[in-house]
């Protein structure tokens, strides 16, 4: 689970990156955005860029644009998004501002809050001042994304009546971001957990582990003519200690020298939420992460041990110093 922290970091990170896009017609290209950036002291890869970009686009409710005649890829905000005649702000455009504003984590910077709050204000002038009753009616849990009030009707309906459904899952495969088709999942139960809707499932016919969710990275959701799979005892108390174990995981700033021209530097591997970077000298860089610390991390910071030196925090760098003595004395 990712911490509170590094949310409040990427709503930063999201909110300057939106800032940097001009209104169409016209378009930058994901270079020429990075530059902007970086001269305004923010730091990132072309590749973080781009899924953040597409991430961002896909979410579908930030008015951003991609034009995709011709590469590199154009993007730009519609020009009705920041607007400021109230007159041409679309209903959508003020719903997604109004919920924007009620989801807002309370320990956002006050600056991203008030300017948030402006918006949302010119979205309720919108509406004359009524709030819609879809948004009145919202449970008040701070929700960090937009619900599709369908999809979990969907899921509702098919946990009720036990039912099997195909849908498409969000998944990272090997740094890309994908929307994967199931053909049957087992759907058996909605949780809020930190605040987001979570849906609990088992995968296909035969696969014995249950997996959990956010239901934002669900979509497609069909209902099939076919009995769920219902999980064992054995199956969720296996799941209760994966998510147990998940929300025990610490938030650490992470700092790590490598050299000049490693992958690490030029963005390929990325080990959490790059925040600083500073030139030691003519052939090493100094890395600072935000990240979670997890074994994963643990494994491949070992793997790279011989050109990649942890900083900080002691106690990482104690695990991998454990690690490295264990070989070569298992190596003698």
């Amino acid at each position: 689970m990712w911490g509170e922290a590094f949310e409040i970091m990427l709503i930063q990170r999201y909110n300057l990156i939106l800032d940097c896009i001009p209104l169409a017609p016209q378009r930058t290209s994901v270079c020429n955005l990075r530059v902007k950036l970086v001269d305004r002291g923010f730091e990132i890869s072309i590749r973080m860029l781009q899924r953040d970009l597409q991430l961002l686009y896909e979410q579908g409710c930030f008015g951003l644009e991609k034009d995709m005649r011709s590469k590199p890829y154009g993007w730009s905000i519609n020009s009705q998004w920041r607007g400021g005649n109230l007159k041409i702000m679309s209903s959508e455009v003020a719903e997604h501002y109004l919920l924007l504003e009620q989801l807002l984590p309370q320990s956002v910077p006050s600056d991203v809050k008030q300017s948030v709050h402006t918006k949302a204000e010119q979205a309720l002038k919108r509406f004359t001042g009524r709030v819609p009753n879809w948004l009145s009616t919202l449970p008040k849990p701070s929700l960090k994304v937009n619900i599709d009030t369908h999809l979990i009707a969907q899921i509702e309906h098919a946990i009720k009546h036990k039912r099997a459904v195909s849908a498409e899952l969000y998944r990272v495969l090997y740094d890309e971001a994908h929307w994967l088709k199931f053909a049957e999942l087992s759907f058996y139960n909605l949780v809020e957990q930190g605040g987001v809707l979570m849906a609990q499932f088992m995968v296909g016919e035969l696969h014995d582990k249950c997996y959990q969710m956010p239901v934002y990275r669900i979509r497609n959701v069909h209902i099939l003519q076919k009995t769920r799979r219902e999980p064992s005892a054995e199956q969720l108390k296996s799941l209760r200690s994966a998510i147990n174990k998940g929300m025990k995981q610490e938030t650490i700033e992470l700092i790590v020298k490598v050299p000049n021209h490693s992958a690490v530097n030029q963005g390929f591997i990325e080990l959490g939420e790059l925040i600083d970077k500073q030139q030691i000298d003519d052939k090493n860089v100094l890395l600072t992460y935000q990240t979670i610390d997890t074994e994963q991390l643990t494994d491949e910071l070992f793997k790279c041990a011989h050109w990649i030196e942890v900083a900080k925090p002691e106690k990482l760098r104690q695990r991998i110093t454990t690690k490295l003595k264990a070989a070569v004395n298992f190596y003698k």
